[in-house]
């Protein structure tokens, strides 16, 4: 089987024990591993292979965007700062006026609530950067809202996937204050949880990375602070002051700040006489981001690169000639707009492809009865990043073959570590300073747990349990649903492992279900008999209803004949109401055409009255006239004469 383009090793026993108790088991394990080991090859795996429920979380943006998953805090909502133990925070009773409770603080929404419900198995990515606390906190959740309070984890099958000696938990000194007083310390093997509930610890010993064993060996000296003296001075053999000065010739600085790596990256990129490009990279949709508003990327948003560059490949080759990895270190041979060309030490070249990662949450799918991931964000870039340095932090899970190591500022314990066992190769290591004894530092409390390594064959007895357990289980569940062939063959194969045949609880169990059967008999019995009255009075019911439905018929058809009258004297009432609409148009014409008659004789009659007035005038004036003429007529022709007129 592939995964990520990589074969499998079906010789690598350590890695077949994980995964045959993540398949077949509910046992919670914790897998670790030096570096190089296949622990992100396990991850991945499981994410393609499993059939259980399955939520991936990490503790950090990048981490989570890498394994695939969610953080812890915004899978949990899980408010920032410390908890301790029986914090009200956590409580599911109030006993106080304070009605602070585990409801309140955590206000998960139904869907929310469904995936936890139905959740199986929990992966936790970078587990060592898990503080105690936070996963006593996810203890507590999924006990309180998946209803299972007396099992760890509530029920859910745990995998805690890490190295407790590469990466140390994430945690500030005030916090530590408030911790200390409940915690022995702030790795996660220190919550209450692992140690009353201790995982199947399986450590990966089959080492990839590094084929010398005499590298090899040295590294795991470093690992746990066992280096001596003589072997020290030859590992600072590899010290060389001038070697700057010499060009870096395709080896990656490995420093222990970021601000170092930023100058370092910065002052080779001006150096270079090339023009600048910027090739700007695509959010869709949601993306995390840091407390201070910026996204969280596994490389920039926007790159700038010049051709000479000393680039960081950050995705496997996808395709079937794996030209290069994750972590491979090459150089920009040419750019342009749309394209660029990758030079790596082999003198190949390569056309880098844009990639994608997602941001994802979990939705639980109704009709698969399963939990799914769902995109909810994409960032789009260039799978690269200027390389010349990167700290060691970020070198975590990186492979490379050329290192220069930059440790002088080393200020946690197994920092020194994680550096050195990036490089593929003694020969491939350059030291810019010389190490001293008192860099390389491992934590005591990571090494106390590290002797909780569960033996090999204990593994192999713990293995059969834990499937025995399981099979036992799902014989049970498939039980409980009346499922008896299921129920068989589950339980056949729980004998494989262990026969509980005999025992008191086995015996216990099985007169429990017996008596429930035959109660469960009785009550059929009773039950069918009150079914078969049922169906008399059913079969009565029906010629009830066929009877009716006659009845009904009938009626319908008289409703059907009063349907149609009533139509008919609707639409004869709607003819009346026609023609007295006509009538009242007409009326309402007549009524205007007589106030048009009024308003003419209303003229008529003030001419009438004008005419009247000047024959009146007329009248008066021709009576006078006429007395005038009468007048003239009777004077005397010796009156005219003498002009008395």
């Amino acid at each position: 089987m592939k995964v990520d383009n990589i074969e499998l090793d079906d010789d690598n026993v350590e890695f077949n024990y994980a995964a045959d108790f993540v398949g077949h088991t509910d046992k919670i394990v914790y897998l670790t591993g030096k570096a190089g080991t296949g622990k992100t090859t396990f991850l991945k795996y499981l994410r393609e292979s499993t059939t259980k429920n399955t939520v991936i979380l990490a503790p950090t943006g990048v981490a989570a965007i890498n394994a695939g998953g969610q953080t812890i805090h915004s899978f949990f909502q899980l408010p920032f700062g410390p908890f301790v133990p029986n914090d009200k925070r956590l409580r599911t009773n109030v006993d106080d006026n304070d009605e602070t409770t585990i409801y309140g603080t955590f206000r998960f929404r139904k869907d929310k609530r469904t995936i936890i419900k139905k959740l199986e198995l929990l992966i936790i990515d970078e587990v060592s950067m898990v503080r105690c606390d936070t996963l006593d906190v996810i203890d507590k959740v999924l006990r309180v809202f998946r209803e299972k309070p007396y099992l760890p984890f509530g029920g859910v099958q745990v995998i805690l996937i890490g190295d407790t000696f590469q990466l140390p938990p994430i945690v500030e000194n005030e916090q530590w204050e408030i911790l200390k007083h409940y915690y022995s310390s702030p790795f996660f093997f220190s919550s209450r949880v692992v140690n009353e509930n201790r995982p199947i610890y399986i450590e990966l010993k089959k080492i990839y990375r590094q084929k010398e064993q005499e590298f090899i060996d040295l590294l795991n000296k470093i690992r746990v602070s066992k280096i001596t003296v003589e072997e020290l001075a030859k590992l600072n053999q590899k010290f060389n002051p001038t070697f700057l000065l010499n060009s870096l010739n395709n080896h990656i600085i490995l420093s222990t700040t970021n601000v170092q790596v930023n100058q370092t990256n910065a002052t080779k990129l001006d150096e270079l006489g090339t023009d600048l490009k910027v090739f700007e990279g695509e959010i869709t949709g949601k993306f995390p981001k840091d407390i201070y508003g910026n996204f969280i990327l596994p490389t920039e948003q926007n790159l700038h690169l010049k051709v000479g560059a000393q680039i960081m490949i950050l995705k496997n080759d996808s395709g079937e000639f794996k030209r290069y990895f994750n972590g491979k270190i090459g150089k920009i041979s040419s750019l342009d707009d749309k394209r660029i060309i990758v030079e790596f030490s082999d003198q190949s070249k390569v056309q880098i492809e844009k990639a994608s990662w997602n941001n994802i949450e979990y939705i639980w799918n109704k009709e698969k009865k399963k939990i799914e991931e769902q995109i909810i964000g994409t960032f789009t870039q260039y799978p690269i990043r200027l390389a010349w340095a990167i700290t060691v932090h970020k070198s975590q899970g990186l492979t490379f073959e050329k290192v220069y190591a930059d440790l002088g500022a080393a200020f946690t314990d197994g920092q020194v570590y994680v550096a050195l066992s990036r490089c593929t190769t003694l020969s491939g290591l350059v030291l810019k300073t010389k190490i001293p004894l008192s860099k390389i530092t491992t934590n005591e409390k990571a090494l106390e747990f590290a002797k909780t390594e569960t033996p090999s064959t204990l593994i192999v007895q713990e293995l059969n349990s834990g499937k025995a357990d399981y099979y036992y289980k799902q014989a049970r569940e498939a039980f409980r649903k009346f499922d008896i062939e299921s129920a068989f063959q589950f339980f056949l194969q729980a004998t494989k492992f262990r026969n509980d045949i005999e025992t008191d609880n086995f015996n216990r169990y099985v007169s429990i279900w017996a008596k429930r059967l035959f109660i469960s008999k009785n009550f059929a019995d009773s039950f069918t008999k009150e079914i078969i009255e049922i169906k008399g009075k059913l079969n009565q019911m029906q010629n009830d209803i066929v009877s009716n439905v006659n009845v009904i018929k009938q009626k319908e058809e008289k409703i059907i004949e009063l349907n149609n009258a009533v139509k008919l004297l609707l639409d004869k009432t709607q003819e009346i109401e026609n023609e007295k609409n006509n009538l009242s148009d007409e009326l309402i014409k007549c009524k205007s055409d007589s106030h048009l008659m009024d308003s003419k004789i209303q003229i008529l009659e003030r001419n009438i009255i004008e005419q009247n007035s000047k024959i009146k005038d007329l009248e008066t004036k021709n009576s006078r006239l006429y007395r005038e003429i009468i007048r003239l007529r009777n004077i005397k022709w010796f009156q005219r004469l003498f002009g008395k007129v």
